[in-house]
């Protein structure tokens, strides 16, 4: 399979808590029904390259290919590409596979169309919109890697974003199990997800500083960013959907955050520059090491969250925008007042 993706690459990608026990109240635009009216008409489309892809006539590849450009951006569709016969080839090749195809009738089935998620991404990008008036929706477009593990499964590129339907299957889809996916990772691969990392792993980074990230405590605050920007948009999803723990990691999250803190505190964790000291908090796994087996990952993405909910309830002059602006991790942490009991 792994073949097969590489295959698609060369036209898919051508260019390239005041304490544990308090809950702080995350701060939504105050927008009344007919304010969030008022905010410019939001219509998502989100349009099919992996459609037209599959559809192609494989005994004149090159000459579908041609009366596709100009529909899709570079990125997918590059000048000139169907005049590069090994290109083609390979485009060949990958369409025709027969797990790929297996794939893609999967997806026909699960998405016939993507008005249900369309709908859901209107109205978090009505709320974009009112943070972010100086912005605007990106085009979305949904591809198929070929479960392509390497290649997040929504990503951004310029003004657009490229979803990756393929990830989104449900979580005992046979091909993830085939494919090595870890069931952890697999659990959110849901089509109710796609809206929410739409934001987290997409336009959240268009609104950070392009900054080198050096300490856990670097990458604590950026995740904990991501995670409110998202958090902010869906004012109605649970913060346990957000980071996408399940109700037992949650809970332990929530049980433990003051001997997480004590930890980091006592290890002099956040400081740390060690590289597998902030895979080990920050990356995906099925549980933190330090923590045990009951323990949730990313247990810093949650920390994170914490700290930066702390910091804007304590802060309510400032802006969405200007919080993601903000460099100052340690700035961030010491206005916080984030100081769960011990």
């Amino acid at each position: 399979m792994k073949k097969s993706i590489l295959l698609l690459c060369a036209i898919v990608l051508t260019c390239c808590c005041q304490s544990c026990h308090k809950k702080e109240k995350v701060k939504t635009p105050d927008l009344t029904k007919e304010q969030m009216k008022s905010v410019r008409d939001v219509n998502v489309t989100m349009v099919r390259y992996e459609r037209d892809l599959f559809s192609l006539d494989t005994s004149h590849i090159a000459d579908g290919v041609k009366k596709l450009y100009g529909k899709y951006p570079e990125n997918l569709i590059s000048n000139n590409c169907w005049n590069n016969a090994q290109m083609m080839r390979g485009l060949k090749g990958y369409i025709s596979d027969p797990i790929i195809r297996e794939i893609y009738k999967a997806t026909k089935e699960k998405f016939p169309d993507m008005k249900a998620t369309e709908k859901v991404l209107d109205d978090a990008f009505k709320i974009y919109l009112s943070n972010f008036p100086n912005s605007k929706v990106p085009t979305i477009y949904t591809i198929l890697p070929g479960l392509d593990f390497s290649t997040p499964s929504v990503f951004g590129y310029e003004d657009n974003l490229f979803v990756c339907v393929d990830m989104y299957l449900g979580e005992n889809f046979k091909y993830y199990t085939a494919a090595g996916m870890p069931k952890f990772i697999a659990r959110r691969c849901t089509p109710d997800r796609i809206p929410l990392d739409c934001f987290t792993k997409g336009m959240a980074y268009k609104h950070l500083p392009d900054k080198t990230l050096i300490t856990l405590l670097d990458n604590m605050i950026y995740e904990g960013k991501k995670l409110y920007f998202t958090q902010i948009m869906f004012p109605d999803t649970k913060e346990i959907d957000i980071i996408g723990y399940t109700e037992e990691q949650y809970k332990w999250a929530q049980e433990h955050i003051s001997q997480i803190w004590q930890y980091f505190i006592e290890k002099k964790l956040l400081y740390s520059k060690d590289e597998d000291d902030i895979r080990r908090m920050i990356d995906e796994t099925p549980f933190t090491r330090e923590f045990g087996n009951n323990s949730p990952g990313r247990i810093g993405s949650y920390i994170g969250l914490q700290i930066i909910k702390s910091y804007m309830h304590n802060h309510s002059d400032v802006t969405l925008e200007e919080l993601m602006k903000n460099e100052d991790a340690q700035g961030i942490l010491n206005k916080a007042g984030f100081k769960p009991k011990f």
